[in-house]
């Protein structure tokens, strides 16, 4: 049983690094399983204090009991979830950290432990937090958890997020840009291990340094995913729009055709034909707008799930590269290395379910980018077909200088050429945007094949008695 005495908060910071990481393991009741000597470090306990104990011996009272909330209704549904956290060291100082934590499923797809890792926060997003989280803890006093939660998405849609996925979204990905430089992986070439536990570690880190290669490659793709998102949506709102003017203009010029009589057949049959192919380019538009909401949600999920895998293997190189040094210093007892072993293969679990899960992502958002640009062509298609009623219609419109024909046919032309530069700025971005995710494809096969490496090496662990 473990006991905290009653410790109480101080205005000290407990030191904790940028390019510094850590990780802590618990089973589905947030009891600590494993961690790793930063996470020891840095809440300066002992790892015997911390095995064992709950995830809340760390706690800080300044944290508002929602964001725990969100947490453990995220992960309990099997969920990664990303939250800044203050936590309280042993002697009472505090260290933020920027969760992540994930649920390590079984093969029923169920949550068996939790993984979280923490990196050091340092963007303005940090900054707009700690006034958010006071706001939070009053709204907790008055009107408990509802209120906190309430107050929290009127927060964020202030800020421009519609929801706590997206705001969480974001934040991986800023704070890991802004530290792209200083929380990365460094070589150990000059460290040597005569031991078989040693030898096979060293390899493992030469693996996942390739595989860290890989998500380099990888992540510089992200910015293009949602850059094309975004794009998308505009471009599908801009082309529905002109579309649907061109419809109501068809309507008015059937009106004009009306007034002439008999005169005006040739003009009724031209704007009934305007008519339909807008309509038709309404269809159109409207399935593109329900495929890009697809896209968009696959979107969505493969960058969180590339973030939360980038920063799953710079954890695990660091994690070897820690245990490398200790094993320079120090010989491993048996129990430790079983450790090791157990935490380096619950990491590995969790990187090749992100992959797998991106892979099968991609594949649905690749039939999907598919389908737009089959969209884009129809509607090619369909300017062409304006662009022949704009010239007939212009050449009506000289037999009949009285009406306003030769005005509607020529709004309906500038309408045609924005259509047509809409769909033309579209097509270098949908293109880069589907060689882009076959190339990820790729890579993510090459992912399962460097970690089933990693497993085979892992295994050779039993094939030789280890030395203590």
């Amino acid at each position: 049983m473990h006991y905290r005495t009653k410790v109480h908060p101080k205005n000290v910071e407990s030191p904790f690094r940028p390019d510094e990481m850590f990780f802590s393991v618990t089973d589905l009741k947030g009891i600590i399983l494993s961690g790793n000597d930063v996470f020891y470090r840095t809440s300066k306990f002992s790892k015997e204090e911390l095995i064992g104990a709950p995830h809340n011996i760390i706690r800080h009272p300044d944290m508002p009991r929602i964001v725990f909330k969100l947490l453990w209704d995220y992960i309990k549904s099997g969920k990664p979830i990303v939250a800044y956290v203050k936590n309280m060291a042993k002697d009472g100082s505090y260290y933020w950290v920027l969760a992540t934590v994930m649920p390590l499923k079984d093969e029923n797809g169920k949550p068996k432990k939790y993984i979280s890792i923490r990196i050091k926060p340092t963007t303005e997003y940090f900054e707009l937090i700690k006034g958010l989280y006071k706001e939070l803890l009053e709204a907790e006093k008055i009107g408990g958890m509802d209120a906190s939660y309430k107050l929290l998405i009127e927060k964020l849609k202030e800020l421009g997020y519609e929801s706590y996925d997206q705001f969480m979204k974001e934040v991986l990905s800023k704070e890991l840009e802004a530290k792209k430089d200083v929380l990365k992986v460094e070589s150990i070439d000059h460290i040597e291990h005569g031991n078989h536990f040693g030898r096979v570690i060293k390899r493992i880190f030469d693996l996942s340094l390739k595989l860290n290669s890989i998500y380099d490659s990888i992540y510089q793709k992200i910015t293009a995913f949602e850059n094309f998102a975004r794009v998308l949506q505009e471009k599908s709102n801009t082309i529905f729009s002109l579309t649907d003017y061109i419809r109501l203009i068809s309507l008015n010029s059937s009106v004009e055709s009306f007034k002439l009589g008999s005169k005006g057949a040739s003009f009724s049959v031209l704007s009934a034909e305007m008519r339909k192919n807008s309509e038709m380019g309404n269809k159109i538009i409207e399935d593109m707008k329900k495929q890009t909401a697809g896209i968009m949600e696959d979107i969505n999920l493969i960058v969180i799930l590339i973030n939360t895998s980038k920063l799953q293997i710079i954890m695990i190189t660091k994690f070897l590269r820690e245990v490398l040094r200790n094993l320079e210093s120090e010989t491993s007892s048996q129990e430790e290395q079983k450790e090791i072993e157990t935490n380096l293969r619950d990491l590995l679990l969790l990187l090749i379910t992100d992959a797998r899960d991106i892979t099968e992502n991609s594949e649905d958002m690749q039939f999907q980018l598919s389908k737009i640009d089959e969209y884009m062509k129809k509607l090619k298609i369909l300017i062409k077909r304006l662009e022949f009623l704009y010239l007939n219609g212009m050449v009506e419109s000289a037999h009949h200088t009285e009406t306003s024909f030769s005005i509607i046919f020529t709004e309906v032309n500038k309408l045609v050429e924005s259509t047509r530069e809409v769909l033309d700025s579209l097509h270098v971005p949908l293109f880069d945007v589907i060689q882009k995710n076959k190339n990820m494809i790729k890579e993510f096969r090459e992912v399962e094949n460097l970690i089933k490496r990693i497993y085979h090496e892992l295994d050779t662990l039993q094939e030789i008695p280890q030395e203590v």
